[in-house]
This record gives structure tokens, C-alpha cells and sequence, in this order.
């Protein structure tokens, strides 16, 4: 028996197969041309924050001395910032059915809470992948202002993890939880379990941010058949209750716990308009927001290790943003800007934006473009090589990264629907009747948080700002450039023409309605979230 022979002619047949995997044809090489190695789609994790103050990352320049976010620097290192990023919306529910659908929400009447839902119609990222063979996973808030189809599954996704609300308890996630507090007190302060898929999922001592990182970890690790996946995890971090913090992360800010609300005390709205709108301070107020960051900070840290861990960082895009502007009812700090969550400064729609793909798209620089949340759509369906639909509001980010455009969008406009509007064209922003006020805080001279007797207030009227040289929105130009403001907002009106009117979450048109106190004069609604 020629042992040798048998042993040669299987490192040949072993050689071969192996030239055969790698993308070796024989056609190829007769002809002379290289073997064309078809490359495998790349992985998709956009991460969504919820709130996050626009100074408080800490590669920013604005950033405080009391940040650190290495997880998040990471990722900035590794790829593109947008400096002049934008939500659709100053809250949350309107402006993620903008980055789900890469589509102006206000196309279909959706402006504020409650308002439009996200009709079963409207083409989803998720959906537009899994006809390119992607398995998709969602993870953590879901809130789209209800409608008859809200639910992850039914737009698109294969899997999901979370709640379908505003907010949720970042503790009590259990049954035991519901029990003590009663159902209606648990549906009133979102406790309770979380929801996988369809049924009801209880955690008993654990923490909503361990909760979702982990679960991003585990679908990145799983065996998903050779399809490549698409993880939309949405971190309800760091929106309130951020005074309910898991006691394993004060110790190192020095806090105790925040005492529970006490149904037997107030009720919950009593409570909450002390808590979750600033009613009253809280002096570690700050340092509990930063526990959350933290938590968050390492969660995402932990998810970039695990992606180099495994192999499969650099063939996995990673896109990083906030669903809108900070807000000072939990403390955040959106300097250089003005203005919060809730309001059409810049304060409340600039959002945080950063685009990482390793070896494909540039890494470690910024680019101050003017570009929107709906971008996210466009850019990712093209890197996975899909058509793009030719309805969408978004831009491919693409050219921008990659030096080979200066801007894509001419403008972008955001709306109440009420006569409340606002347009940014080039460095240039135009206002309409967008007067806010609310209470304040200030650091004493323990860093500890004290009320502020000034009010903050954002006038109403026409307002014209040059963000090239007033971004903190400071010096009112309307009176000095009337031809700018007709322009701008003849723009803005050709927009809005473009809309729906509000509608309610059924599809139904709002009737608008002027309520008014016994004198006659317009009294203002409080919308409470």
C-alpha cells in the first residue's frame, strides 16, 4: 500500500478545497484576472440613547470635568462625528418613527406624543433588510405613540427585548413589583416586567442597562445560520427615573439610594411633577444621571469588545445616537447650546451622531454637515447593497465620510403642527412662535444642586440665528435680515405643504380646538411625559 501517495493526494484534495473557499475559480486564473472574493454583508448595531446631554460625552470640547465615557470615545475614535446632527422631533416617540423610517414623521401627521403612530404601511430599515437575508433583533424602548400596529414585531423585526412605552423602571421588572404597588400604580410609574416577543419577561435584582447589553451580546454571539444581523438597541438610559439607580453603581459616586415612591403618600403624578419635571431639586440630582451614563458607558465598551472578540468588529457597522436633546429634568448638560428636550433650540433636536465601520469608512474625524436621524436609513441599506427607496427624506452619509461630498441636505424643518416651527438652512435658523420657559437649577459651592430663582425662557416672535457664529442662539438677526426670514420661511411653508395635518394614533385628522378659561383667553395645555 503507498501510504505517501494516499497522504499526498489528501493534502491536494485539502489544498484545493481550500483555494475553492477562499473564491478560486479555474476560469479566473486561465484568464488572467484576479478571483473576485464575494464579501459578506456587513453586521448593523445602531445604538440608541435616550436623552443624552450634548456635552456629555467626554472627547467633546464642551464636555464637563465630571464625565468620563471611554465606551463612547471608542467609537468616535473608530469612525465619523456629526457635529450638526439632528433629530426629527425635540421628543422622543415622533423622532424615532423618523429614524425607523428614514421619513419626515410629520409626513403622516405625527408631531407630538400621541399623535400619528407609525402606520403599517410605512417601509421600516428592518424590513428593507430582510429582503437582503438580514435577521434583526430589537432591544430596550420601543415608543412610537401608539397606534393599532406598535409592536417591534409587527415593523419588521425578527426578535425583540423591552418595553412599549416612554419610560420604564430600571429596577423593579417584576411581578413581586406589579403585586406590591397594585396594577394601576404599576402601569402609572411603568414597573413591572419587560416584554419578549409577546409575552411577559420578569427580572427580579437586575438593571434594565445590564439587561440590553447583555442581550446585544448574546445576538451578536449567536449562531445566525451565516445571515448577517441588525441589533437596534435603544437604551432607556439616561431617561427618567434616573433617581432609581441599582445600588452596586452609588458607592462610587458617593450617593444612596433615592427613596421609592410611596403610593400611600402622593400619587403618582404628584411625585412625578416633583421628580421627573424638576418640581423640586434633587442635590445628587447630577451624580445620579451620571451613574446611568456609566452604566450605559460600560455596556457599550463591553459591546465593542465583544464584536473584536469575536471577529467580527470589522465587518460590523456601528452607528451611535441620541434620540434628541438632553434634558434638565434629569440634570444633562447640552453646552455650548440652548435650550433642552422639548424645545426647538438647539438644545432639544442637535443630537449626537457617529457612523464606525473599521477598515471600510475613515475613522477619528468630524464632519459638520447638516444631517438628520433619517440619514441612518439610507446609509445603512446602501452599505448592506440594497436599493434605496426613492420616498425617503434621509441622505446617504456615505459621500460625506468619505470626503467626496460637503452636505447633502439643503435643509431640514421640524413642526408642532400648531404654528410652532423651525428651519435650518445652511449655518442660518429661523424660529416661529417657539416661546418656552421652565424652572432651573444651579451647583452651589459643593457641587450639590440647588433651585435657580431665574427662570429659563426662549422668547416667542420670529428668531433668526447664525449657528456659524452664535450657536448658543443668542443674538436675535430678524430685524437685520428681513429678506432672509421671507426666504426661509417661504421654504418652510412649501415644507409644511408637503405634510399631513396632525393626526391622532388611529390616523384620524385632529381637530384643533382653542380651550379657554373663563376670560376668554387661551389656556395652555401640559402635556405630561
Amino acid at each position: 500500500m503507498n501510504t505517501d501517495g494516499s497522504i499526498k493526494r489528501r493534502e491536494f484534495l485539502r489544498f484545493g478545497a481550500g483555494f475553492l473557499a477562499a473564491g478560486f475559480c479555474p476560469s479566473c486564473l486561465s484568464l488572467g484576472k484576479p478571483a473576485k472574493v464575494k464579501l459578506k454583508k456587513p453586521n448593523v448595531i445602531v445604538i440608541v440613547v435616550d436623552d443624552l446631554g450634548y456635552a456629555d460625552m467626554s472627547f467633546r470640547p464642551h464636555c464637563p470635568a465630571d464625565v468620563k465615557t471611554p465606551g463612547i470615545d471608542r467609537l468616535a475614535k473608530s469612525g465619523t462625528f456629526f457635529t450638526d446632527a439632528y433629530s426629527t422631533s425635540p421628543i422622543c416617540s415622533p423622532s424615532r418613527v423618523g429614524l425607523l423610517t428614514g421619513r419626515y414623521q410629520q409626513r403622516w401627521g405625527n408631531y407630538w406624543y400621541g399623535q400619528g403612530g407609525l402606520p403599517a404601511n410605512e417601509l421600516t430599515l428592518p424590513q428593507a433588510l430582510k429582503k437582503l437575508g438580514y435577521v434583526s433583533k430589537k432591544i430596550g424602548k420601543t415608543h412610537l405613540n401608539g397606534g393599532p400596529v406598535q409592536h417591534p414585531l409587527d415593523h419588521g423585526f425578527d426578535e425583540f427585548l423591552g418595553f412599549i412605552h416612554h419610560t420604564w423602571d430600571y429596577l423593579r421588572l417584576s411581578e413581586k413589583d406589579v403585586e406590591h404597588y397594585g396594577k394601576k400604580n404599576a402601569k402609572n410609574a411603568c414597573i413591572g416586567p419587560l416584554i419578549r416577543n409577546r409575552e411577559k419577561a420578569s427580572y427580579e435584582n437586575s438593571f434594565t442597562t445590564d439587561i440590553f447589553t447583555n442581550e446585544a451580546v448574546e445576538y451578536i454571539n449567536r449562531d445566525h445560520g451565516g445571515k448577517p444581523f441588525y441589533i437596534e438597541l435603544e437604551y432607556n438610559a439616561v431617561h427618567h427615573p434616573t433617581y432609581v439607580t441599582h445600588p452596586d453603581y452609588l458607592e462610587k459616586f458617593g450617593i444612596e439610594q433615592f427613596p421609592f415612591w410611596d403610593p400611600k403618600k402622593e400619587s403618582w403624578w404628584q411625585w412625578h411633577k416633583k421628580w421627573g419635571h424638576l418640581g423640586e431639586v434633587d442635590p445628587d440630582g447630577r451624580k445620579r444621571y451620571l451613574t446611568h451614563l456609566m452604566v450605559m458607558d460600560k455596556g457599550i465598551g463591553k459591546i465593542i469588545d465583544e464584536l473584536n472578540r469575536s471577529g467580527k468588529r470589522e465587518n460590523t457597522i456601528v452607528v451611535f445616537l441620541s434620540d434628541n436633546g438632553g434634558t434638565i429634568n434629569t440634570y444633562s448638560n447640552n453646552a455650548p447650546l440652548r435650550g433642552y428636550k422639548y424645545m426647538f433650540g438647539e438644545g432639544g433636536v442637535r443630537i449626537p451622531l457617529m457612523v464606525s465601520y473599521p477598515g471600510k469608512l475613515p475613522a477619528g474625524q468630524e464632519k459638520s454637515a447638516l444631517v438628520s436621524a433619517m440619514d441612518i436609513f439610507p446609509t445603512i441599506l446602501s452599505l448592506a447593497g440594497g436599493d434605496l427607496p426613492n420616498n425617503l427624506d434621509g441622505k446617504n452619509l456615505i459621500p460625506l465620510i468619505k470626503g467626496k461630498a460637503e452636505s447633502q441636505h439643503n435643509m431640514i424643518c421640524w413642526s408642532k403642527g400648531d404654528g410652532t416651527w423651525t428651519i435650518r438652512k445652511g449655518y442660518w435658523k429661523l424660529c416661529s412662535n417657539i416661546g418656552w420657559k421652565h424652572l432651573n437649577y444651579k451647583f452651589d459651592k459643593d457641587g450639590n444642586c440647588v433651585r435657580d430663582t431665574h427662570e429659563y425662557v426662549y422668547p416667542k416672535g420670529t428668531l433668526l440665528f447664525n449657528l456659524k457664529d452664535d450657536i448658543a442662539e443668542e443674538k436675535n438677526l430678524a430685524d437685520k435680515y428681513p429678506t432672509i426670514v421671507k426666504e426661509m420661511t417661504a421654504a418652510y411653508k412649501k415644507w409644511r405643504s408637503e405634510m399631513s395635518d396632525p393626526r391622532n394614533s388611529k390616523g384620524e385628522l385632529i381637530k384643533r380646538k382653542k380651550p379657554s378659561n373663563s376670560n376668554g383667553k387661551k389656556k395652555k395645555k401640559e402635556l405630561k411625559s
